[in-house]
Parts: C-alpha cells; sequence; structure tokens
C-alpha cells in the first residue's frame, strides 16, 4: 500500500508543478558590458529600401540603420556612414550619445534569411561597440570614470514589425503626408 500512495504522490507533484512562460514577441534586447537590456518600445521602419530598427526604454535608445537592406546579410559596422548603430541616453536633463562611424567603433548587425522571418516583421542579431560623438557630454561609471565606449553584446531584435514610409505622389496629394508610416503589407 505504501507503494501505492508513493506513486500517487510522486503522480500529484508532478501535475501540480506548474512552469509559468510568458512571451516576448517582439523583441529588442542585448547586454550593455554586463548589464542586460531590454527595450519596451521598438520599431522597425523601410524607407525606400533602407532600414531602420529602433529599440528603447524610457531613458535609452538604440537605433540599427542599414542601407539597402537583404535579408540573411550581415552589415559590418564601423566602416562606413551608411550602415551604423546609435545609443542615446538622457540622464539628469543631459542627452549622452554615442554611435559608430566609419572611423569609430565597430560591430555587425545580422539579419536572418528570409526562411526565418515572419512576415511583415524582421529578426536579427547585433553586436556594436559606439564611441561618444563629437561635441556629446560622456557618461560617467560609479567611480567617476568616463566612459568613452558603450558595448552592446548579444543582440538581438526578434519580429519586430515592419512599417513602411509612404512617400506621397506629388500628382495626387491625397496618398498621405510626406513621412507618414503605413504598415507594410
Amino acid at each position: 500500500m505504501k507503494k501505492y500512495f508513493l506513486i500517487v504522490l510522486a503522480g500529484l507533484s508532478l501535475t501540480s508543478c506548474e512552469e509559468e512562460i510568458s512571451i516576448n514577441t517582439p523583441a529588442f534586447e542585448a547586454t550593455n558590458g554586463y548589464t542586460f537590456w531590454r527595450a519596451t518600445k521598438v520599431q522597425a521602419t523601410v524607407d525606400e529600401g533602407n532600414l531602420v530598427i529602433v529599440g528603447a526604454d524610457d531613458a535609452e535608445n538604440i537605433t540599427l540603420y542599414i542601407e539597402s537592406y537583404e535579408y540573411g546579410k550581415e552589415y559590418t559596422l564601423g566602416t562606413s556612414n551608411v550602415n551604423v548603430a546609435t545609443y542615446s541616453k538622457m540622464e539628469n536633463d543631459t542627452v549622452y550619445r554615442y554611435s559608430t562611424s566609419s572611423s569609430t567603433g565597430n560591430g555587425y548587425i545580422k539579419l536572418d534569411p528570409v526562411e526565418k522571418q515572419m512576415p511583415g516583421t524582421i529578426t536579427g542579431t547585433f553586436f556594436a561597440e559606439m564611441e561618444v560623438l563629437t561635441g556629446s557630454p560622456v557618461l560617467a561609471d560609479e567611480s567617476g570614470n568616463p566612459i568613452t565606449t558603450v558595448n552592446f553584446n548579444k543582440g538581438t531584435f526578434f519580429q519586430i514589425p515592419l512599417s513602411e514610409v509612404v512617400h506621397p505622389d506629388p500628382e495626387n496629394p491625397e496618398d498621405g503626408e510626406p513621412g507618414e508610416g503605413t504598415p507594410k503589407p
């Protein structure tokens, strides 16, 4: 009888265990140094083949720019001014700005191949080491030392809805206002 009781008890303990699973879609997250960071607001926009992906929270913003994007392609950062990552942080009414460019920072943005993309969204990974922009104030660490470089690694953006900027036809002004975004079909 003890044997049956133990089996029933084990079965009940297994069935009463419940794992709560939360879904984080869309997502934009990375590790800043050793600190996990997740955007609370995300946006991806296509304008004449150029892709802009933004992840932000109340104080910080990461923006990834890709000129003439293609699924499945990796874009190197820090070698040109067309594929760029930027970071800004608002702290005590001061905005701190960091970026990659043709001569600063490094990293990559990699878009998943079309087979792994959900229609109407964009998914991929990134790594960005960005340097303080000329003229921008410099963040300081806990000891007061200047932070001249920010490093976002293990970055991922997952199923961020794509919208396409619609430029109105000058001959048909009812097509929309300049810069107005509409969802991509």
